[in-house]
């Protein structure tokens, strides 16, 4: 157990003596241990209970709680400082434990009082059965069993790496109702890169409707002791509510930055108590690998990590894109390759994982070559004049950028996607597809685009410039839609299994990049059957992507990059005039596919398509060609047409979840809106002589009604016991 600041001292035989300082969580872990869920609910007030002097009187039951400091030394001495179950030495965290337990009316008395070290501790607690509907990937339960073994061995931290869709986020949450459930921790502090994802987090795992519904993941869970509410916060104290234990909250990194004292105040008061996770941890540096390396991020995860009773660092790729080691992880020389390091990791989920496991999609990749033609302008008084050189991007990907902005190019491969995504919609009208592009502006050209050509298209747009980004990836999960473009904005940690077929219109090659984009269409949709599903990549074919397809067929993605560097230049030369030369044109010209093990070339995928479009096929072409040939059919012979799916016809369309900030939001507006309406109804309009001071006097009078401000409310509760107090108020 961690050490404790303050008026806390350690005796020899291990026993911390200052505890009338604790919180009432401190003082659990320190006389007695985990506890039971009737303990649990008795020492929050949710029974009937009073107090009297300094100690809490309960019907039946001994009015002292926990062993004082002189019963906890003579129960050490009486077991001779070995645990009463295993004989191990007990350590600074030993618990003194009721034989009888106290919420079942044992005494706190020495008779009843037994040495326990904490895992034997926690095994008792384990004995109660919980009906839970959960059933853990291995990848999941691997991740629980390494947590719990290294907090039972005074280890800090527990780093994972994880391909996208391995179902990390279920992971933590149900770690973190695991160690609630242990008396392990009281709360739940998750950091990710994107509000978005923040959202996410707070709506996947538990939302309440305006009628106190629950809805959520964690109704896989027994609501006699689970994972409370986790709720995105940005800067609004309290990060956690004092009478919810077992609760927690969800932020951006950048909130972290924004308002640093909070956060470390908060850690600082729980101390010991709560279960931090650094999801997505390549977006924070490790400060102090070099003089101008790590972010603030990642100094202050670091500073949040001193105070937690365990971290979780869960990434998606070993290095940051600048090749930075990731924060609070260890790297070893790499067996395969002794000049690179390999990141330490206790758990990791791989693509194969998936493949094997039936939760991630296998793949077929769409590559388009390209025919560049690069001038370079010659001086004037140069004889031959410019120079023209012509390539093929296959064997050159150095202008990849200037490339992909030509419409030759990139429209030929958006046509690809809409295609790709329209077979796919005969098996499923609830299928889509995801466009990744390089920067704003290409994203407005590709969705003006579609929406020109493809006007019965439905098109979304998701940029970081847009203030509507996360409600646009929350409509693209929830509404009718078929395209989504985007910049950079769902390819972390989206959840979106209806995405089945990924354009990459983006020049970015680093592999962790690459392998988070292509990811949010590798993970399986449980509304179809997993074999029949699979995922379309729509790329340019230049040597790095044929370098990633290479890793994906490998199935070993992990720890490998592709570096997307130049050559450096000959240090110490002297400056030159730099020869003038760009990119004059660039067209697409062949496609060519290749998927987990087999491939086509250029002209089977052309012959195939034209099947394809005769009899109506919905079949990718590789596995339309390896149904043809495994029959023993040519290829100039048509396959037999696949009958169009009854069922089912997509999921039932609703309103997408709202996190309680949201609903909170909402519910001022119309309070907001209900005074407005109050001031109408006798004439006070926006253009009335006055109308702000009486604006005023109505919302005090609301104020007054409520007991507390707009500002004020920010709950649930209290938001709507100032929008009731409108009809109070304001007769």
């Amino acid at each position: 157990m961690r050490a404790e600041s303050g008026n806390g001292s350690r005796t020899p035989s291990g026993l911390n003596m200052g505890t009338e300082n604790r919180s009432i969580s401190d003082q659990l872990s320190l006389c007695h241990g985990p506890l039971s869920v009737p303990t649990i609910t008795l020492l929050h007030g949710r029974l009937a209970m009073s107090k009297q002097g300094k100690g809490w009187l309960v019907p039946g039951f001994d009015a002292q709680r926990f062993f004082d400091v002189r019963q906890r030394q003579l129960i050490y001495e009486q077991a001779e400082g070995l645990c009463q179950r295993c004989d191990i030495p007990l350590g600074a965290g030993w618990h003194a434990d009721h034989r009888v337990p106290w919420a079942e009316g044992g005494p706190t008395t020495v008779e009843n009082g037994q040495a326990l070290c904490e895992a034997c501790n926690l095994m008792k607690g384990q004995q109660m059965q919980y009906m839970d509907n959960f059933v853990p990937r291995p990848f999941q339960r691997e991740v629980s069993t390494v947590v719990l073994e290294s907090i039972r061995a005074n280890k800090d931290r527990t780093i994972v790496l994880a391909s996208p869709g391995s179902g990390k986020t279920l992971a933590y949450q149900s770690l973190a109702t695991r160690l609630i459930r242990e008396g392990l921790i009281d709360y739940v502090a998750v950091f990710v890169p994107r509000v978005a994802l923040a959202q996410q987090c707070e709506t996947s795992w538990m939302h309440k409707g305006l009628d106190g519904a629950v809805g959520g993941l964690c109704l896989l869970f027994d609501s006699t002791k689970r994972l409370g509410m986790i709720r995105h916060k940005i800067s609004d104290p309290p990060l956690t509510h004092p009478n919810e234990p077992g609760s927690g909250f969800v932020a951006t990194y950048s909130a972290l930055v924004s308002s640093e004292r909070m956060f470390i105040e908060w850690a600082r008061k729980h101390e010991g108590r709560f279960l931090l996770i650094a999801d997505e941890a390549q977006f924070c540096g490790a400060a102090g690998d070099k003089e101008d390396g790590g972010t603030k991020a990642g100094g202050l995860i670091e500073r949040v990590h001193a105070f937690a009773r365990h971290t979780l660092l869960l990434t998606g790729t070993p290095y940051r894109a600048d090749n930075q080691h990731l924060i609070l992880a260890d790297y070893e020389p790499d067996p395969t390759d002794p000049r690179r390091m390999r990141l330490v990791r206790d758990a990791e989920a791989t693509y194969a994982d998936g493949i094997a496991e039936g939760y991630l999609r296998r793949f077929e990749m769409h590559l388009t070559e390209a025919r560049v033609t690069r001038r370079t302008v010659g001086a004037l008084d140069a004889p031959t004049g410019d120079n023209v050189l012509e390539y093929n991007l296959s064997d050159d990907g150095s202008e990849l950028v200037p490339v992909l902005r030509d419409e030759r190019i990139w429209q030929p491969l958006v046509d690809r996607v809409v295609g790709a995504v329209k077979d796919k919609q005969k098996f499923n009208p609830a299928y889509r597809a995801l466009i990744s592009c390089m920067g704003q502006n290409e994203a407005k050209k590709v969705q003006r685009y579609l929406h020109e050509r493809y006007p019965n298209l439905r098109v979304g747009l998701a940029i970081s410039s847009d203030t509507g980004a996360p409600q646009e990836l929350k409509n693209f999960k929830h509404k009718p839609m078929d395209i989504l473009v985007t910049v950079r904005m769902a390819f972390i940690g989206y959840d979106c299994p209806e995405i089945t077929v990924v354009g990459v219109l983006t020049h970015y090659r680093d592999g962790g990049h690459l392998m988070q984009l292509v990811g949010r269409g590798l993970r399986v949709w449980n509304k179809m059957p997993p074999r029949e599903q699979s995922c379309v990549i729509v790329a340019p074919d230049d040597p790095k992507m044929q370098g990633f397809l290479s890793l994906l067929r490998d199935e070993n993605e992990q720890g490998l990059k592709l570096l997307d560097e130049r050559e450096d230049r000959e240090a110490g030369s002297e400056p030159v005039q730099e020869t003038l030369s760009y990119v004059e044109a660039a067209v697409a010209t062949t496609t060519r596919a290749a998927g987990n093990e087999s491939e086509m070339d250029a002209d089977e995928l052309q012959l195939v398509e034209y099947i394809k479009a005769a009899v109506d096929s919905a079949e990718t072409p590789l596995k339309l060609k390896d149904v043809v040939e495994l029959a023993g059919i040519m290829l100039k012979a048509a396959p037999s047409v696949p009958e169009q799916r009854a069922e089912p016809d997509g999921p039932p369309i609703y309103e997408p979840p709202k996190t309680e900030r949201e609903q909170i939001a909402e519910i001022k507006a119309q309070t907001a809106e209900a005074i407005k309406q109050y001031l109408y109804q006798r004439g006070v309009s926006p253009d009335s002589p006055g109308y702000q001071e009486a604006m005023v006097q109505a919302t005090k009078r609301v104020n007054d009604a409520a007991g507390f401000n707009a500002q004020q409310a920010n709950t649930l509760e209290k938001a709507n016991k100032r929008l009731r107090a409108v009809l109070s108020a304001l007769k």
